[in-house]
């Protein structure tokens, strides 16, 4: 459960800060907590294949992306256990709404494919609206108990990590005209 939750956490810490680019408008100052993710737009039988297939303690000689994480943020040994908890309490809760997320995505795509029942068309619709609304609800709160127990250098390196998020999208166009 450990090593898929803070793949999933860096996952959605990349996905909850991007954002549109815009170009020569003032970029607004990152906020702490990121705002929730447009879940509609996701493909939900993808992102719980990552979930579950992700390895966070690899068994080469690889370095784990929490310890990437932890290192980069200069995080403490009672931060990175803290952390992993969050990561294991947002696991717990994750898992099961993806998945029937999943399920009921898959129905609806059984009764859209067969000219179903309009009404059970909108049930499902509204299912797994709801669902979503709980995924983002479950990240948001897990990356607040994650910004609480943060300093304020290691706020700061974060804050550095979703600006890169959002500028990454837009660097392809800077390479081919050299601007970087």
């Amino acid at each position: 459960m450990k090593q898929t939750g803070f793949a999933f956490t860096l996952l959605a810490i990349l996905l909850l800060s991007c954002g549109p680019a815009q170009a020569q408008k003032p970029a607004p100052q990152p906020a702490l907590v990121t705002p929730a993710p447009d879940l509609s737009k996701l493909n939900i039988e993808k992102m719980l294949q990552q979930v579950q297939a992700t390895n966070i303690h690899p068994k080469s000689q690889e370095t784990s992306p929490l310890q990437v994480a932890a290192d980069f943020l200069q995080l403490r040994p009672g931060q990175v256990n803290e952390l992993e908890q969050l990561l294991q309490a947002r696991q717990t809760t994750l898992v099961p709404l993806f998945q029937t997320a999943q399920a009921l995505t898959q129905q609806l795509a059984v009764l859209l494919n067969s000219g179903g029942n309009p009404a059970q068309v909108g049930i499902l619709v509204i299912q797994i609206h709801v669902l979503q609304q709980q995924m983002a609800e479950a990240q948001q709160a897990f990356l607040a108990q994650f910004v609480a127990i943060l300093d304020a250098e290691q706020l700061q390196k974060l804050q550095a990590v979703q600006v890169a998020a959002q500028l990454q999208p837009i660097l392809p166009a800077f390479q081919p005209i050299f601007l970087f």
